[in-house]
């Protein structure tokens, strides 16, 4: 495991400086609230910062490989125990799915697991050998209505539409080496981690967008927001602590929705 850590950190270091480059100043602002589906129509601003670095190809086969080493065995046993989703078993959620792909206007359809092995109400699109994949909890399938189910199908295929899954697994990689090498952290941090959650943000707030167009429904959204236990008000101490964090505000989330609404 310690050769792996030490050949993934060689790897990462070696696309620091791309990172910190692209994360300065480059900034493009999506068309003024259009509702149609065309796949840059409904990206936050910032979004797109870190597309030359992701779209170079030494970085991009690096990420892979790094994300396929790490967590390709965990996703693996995952999808060994899951449901494929199909019109057979599921037909409801089956024609929930395909719909929000027709509306996002994506042609090759990922395929869809549903889980029992993802804790409460979850979904999570992750990228194996060059295909992409969504896990769905068997909770969210059971718990949720259908329009919430909708947003939550189309957040994650917003995040692959968007080319985010890469990006997404080296952040979590970061938080994991974070915690594994006590030198390691403040270099992260400093040059990488900072910049790196401030487009995650982002991301998530393209993700929502593309979640909103699937399900044009934001009662349901507070809905789901509130099943999953995430406060939609803020107070001073958590923004703060958002600055720093990956994971944007439910509250903040919301104000950015209603915006694009």
């Amino acid at each position: 495991m310690q050769d792996v850590l030490d050949r993934s950190y060689k790897g990462l270091m070696n696309v620091i400086d791309s990172f910190a480059n692209s994360s300065a100043s480059i900034q493009h602002s999506p068309s003024a609230n259009k509702k149609n589906v065309e796949e840059s129509n409904y990206i936050y601003a910032e979004d797109n910062y870190m597309d030359a670095v992701l779209n170079n190809p030494v970085t991009s086969i690096t990420l892979r490989t790094i994300a396929n080493r790490f967590y390709g065995k965990q996703i693996e046993e995952i999808i060994q125990n899951c449901s494929r989703l199909s019109k057979d078993n599921y037909p409801k959620l089956w024609e929930s799915y395909r719909n929000c792909c027709s509306v996002l206007n994506i042609k090759k359809i990922p395929i869809l697991y549903i889980t029992s092995r993802l804790k409460g109400i979850n979904a999570l699109s992750v990228e194996m050998n060059k295909e992409q994949i969504i896990l769905l909890s068997l909770p969210a399938v059971v718990m949720l209505g259908e329009a919430e189910l909708r947003f939550l199908l189309g957040h994650e295929l917003g995040h692959i539409q968007q080319g985010h899954l890469i990006a997404h697994t080296v952040q979590g990689l970061l938080e994991d080496l974070n915690k594994r090498a006590e030198l390691l952290g403040p270099i992260i941090t400093d040059i990488v981690d900072v910049p790196l959650n401030r487009w995650y943000r982002t991301s998530e707030f393209t993700a929502d967008r593309a979640g909103f167009l699937c399900c044009q429904d934001m009662n349901a959204i507070i809905s789901l927001f509130q099943r999953l236990g995430l406060s939609t008000s803020v107070s001073s101490i958590s923004y703060l602590g958002e600055l720093s964090s990956a994971h944007p505000l439910s509250c903040t989330r919301l104000e950015r929705l209603k915006e694009y609404k």
